[in-house]
């Protein structure tokens, strides 16, 4: 049987280790609810931040790989890296990992398509992604499963590329999955401009400026190339094929990185 002393300390122990009251749970949650109110828009903003910097970060990377591909390959993408550069067979946008861009996926400026005229199989704007683009893994990982590019040991010094100037596919340019971009959206390339293609017209159109002006093919583009995120609200606004001067203007919220071009 516990003595008097041992009775009072557990009796202690029991008041010490009761429940905390409605008053003190109110007070609590009364504090939460203040912090939260004051952090949350810190937290937002710090989010809102990293968000950017990743798109600006990814596309950078995105750029730069790019540059080395063409470098190594020459500055046709290809569907069939061991055929020529022609209208068909150059990629005219990569796209990374996302779904598929859609007419509804753009907006305002972007709404008119580029006009090829014949210096492109089609007309182009973003969402011709999946049926004139390639994804971005397939050019800068998946070679052998992709495009299928000649390796430098593939290739001779004939008058083309070969082992002596150390060119060919030397991927991976970059470490897979590529993208998407923060929101969820592809980012996308306007690869046509790297290169004209061997069969497009000596005085095909290549701007959508007014009066349109033509170029020789042999010339090439004089258009930029840029890697584009949708940005937050996820509607591609910027022209596919830039402003009326062949340059690139941001549009709405989009995040643009030239690559490369004439007009910087």
């Amino acid at each position: 049987m516990p003595s008097r002393r041992e009775g009072v300390d557990m009796r202690r122990r029991l008041t010490t280790a009761r429940g905390l009251s409605l008053v003190e749970v109110t007070i609590m949650l009364f504090v939460l609810m203040l912090l939260t109110g004051v952090l949350a828009p810190s937290i937002m903003d710090f989010v809102r931040d990293a968000q950017w910097v990743k798109v600006k970060e990814d596309c950078e990377a995105i750029g730069v790989s790019v540059a080395r591909l063409a470098r190594d390959v020459g500055p046709c993408l290809k569907f069939d890296g061991t055929g020529a550069c022609t209208k068909t067979n150059r990629v005219d946008v990569l796209y990374s990992d996302g779904p598929d861009v859609k007419p509804t996926d753009m907006s305002g400026a972007a709404l008119g398509a580029f006009y090829g005229g014949d210096a492109t199989a089609t007309d182009l704007n973003w969402h011709m992604d999946d049926s004139r683009g390639d994804s971005m893994e397939h050019q800068f990982v998946d070679n052998g499963t992709g495009p299928n590019y000649p390796s430098p040991s593939d290739l001779n010094a004939y008058g083309t590329p070969g082992p002596s100037a150390g060119l060919g596919w030397r991927g991976a340019y970059l470490s897979p999955p590529i993208g998407p971009d923060p929101w969820g959206h592809r980012y996308l390339v306007n690869s046509v401009f790297l290169a004209a293609a061997i069969d497009a017209g000596t005085g095909a159109a290549s701007t959508l400026a007014a009066p349109r002006i033509t170029l020789p093919a042999a010339r090439g583009w004089s258009n930029d190339t840029f890697c584009i995120s949708a940005g937050p609200n996820g509607q591609y606004e910027t022209e596919f094929g830039g402003n009326a001067t062949h340059g690139v203007t941001r549009r709405g919220d989009d995040f643009i990185y030239v690559i490369s071009g004439d007009t910087r």
